[in-house]
């Protein structure tokens, strides 16, 4: 049985509040508490912390961090961080947001000009809210897979799908082996041959895609590098991310403003790009040539 398949039966069998019900019931040191309780008051950062990362946080050795998840009953850390995962998934549930109808009702009183004011004033709002050190530390994990990964594939469908093959075109500029998933093929026949080389790219913001969500499923049963562009820690996208970029998507009109996941998109691009700079070149100069002869850019 694979890790996967046996955290999955951990989480079927133990249902909701897992990680507080082990906690309750396990012989741990006022050490093991004092980093437990550091993790569940952060929990929506720690599940996506490395053992050594925590271990830097609270001043402890990474085999220390490791123990505490081995008296839990996990079998391994990133069961134990996959459990974080699963439990913040879960509580999206709890979260209501207006669906689009509603969201018309905010504006209906707004002139033209004012309507034009507010959005581009939100839109920066947005952008400005994405600016933090943690976002920062989630593009350099995220730029080094995506450097470093055999193939991959960006997934987004309904609103994201053309974001997605952008993010296709952008990336396959500088990089080979991109691939965009967005509909235009079936997802299982895009995504059946994943391997624990290849990255996956998952966009996908409130009220999320069923299709997005499932590629995240097959992603993880995969073993592949997994980073996700979302809205929160609690979308269902995150559960087995190694990286994940929040971008608000708060909107004055009906739809989401995917303005600050446009301005991420360009981030990683250009950190990918200067990870592989020879290689970019080579690439793009040979591109230009051919773009050149044909005409067609």
């Amino acid at each position: 049985m694979t890790e996967q398949n046996k955290m999955d039966n951990t989480l079927q069998d133990s249902g909701g509040n897992l990680i507080r019900k082990r906690i309750a019931g396990a012989k741990l040191t006022a050490k093991d508490r004092l980093a437990l309780e550091y993790i569940m008051k952060n929990q929506e950062t720690a599940c996506f912390m490395t053992s050594a990362e925590l271990a830097k946080e609270l001043e402890i050795s990474a085999s220390s961090v490791v123990r505490v998840s081995a008296k839990l009953g996990f079998e391994s850390f990133s069961m134990f961080r996959r459990a974080l995962q699963e439990e913040l998934a879960r509580e999206r549930q709890k979260d209501k947001k207006q669906i689009p109808y509603e969201r018309i009702k905010d504006y209906t009183d707004l002139s033209e000009e004012e309507l034009i004011t507010a959005i581009k004033g939100n839109v920066l709002r947005n952008i400005e809210r994405d600016q933090t050190a943690a976002d920062y530390n989630s593009y350099h994990k995220a730029a080094a897979l995506l450097a470093g990964a055999a193939k991959v594939f960006v997934v987004g469908f309904r609103a994201c799908a053309g974001f997605a093959m952008s993010l296709n075109v952008m990336l396959g500029c500088v990089r080979p082996g991109v691939y965009a998933v967005e509909g235009s093929r079936p997802l299982i026949d895009a995504l059946v041959d994943l391997t624990e080389e290849d990255a996956v790219v998952l966009m996908s913001y409130e009220r999320y895609s069923s299709e997005t969500a499932f590629a995240a499923k097959m992603a993880r049963k995969a073993g592949s590098h997994i980073i996700a562009l979302t809205d929160k820690y609690t979308s269902p996208l995150c559960a087995g991310a190694e990286a994940v970029i929040l971008s608000s998507t708060d909107g004055l009109s009906f739809y989401n403003s995917y303005a600050a996941m446009v301005m991420a998109m360009e981030v990683l691009t250009g950190l990918v790009s200067r990870r592989n700079k020879e290689q970019n070149e080579a690439r793009l100069m040979k591109m230009e040539e051919y773009l050149r002869e044909t005409g067609q850019y």
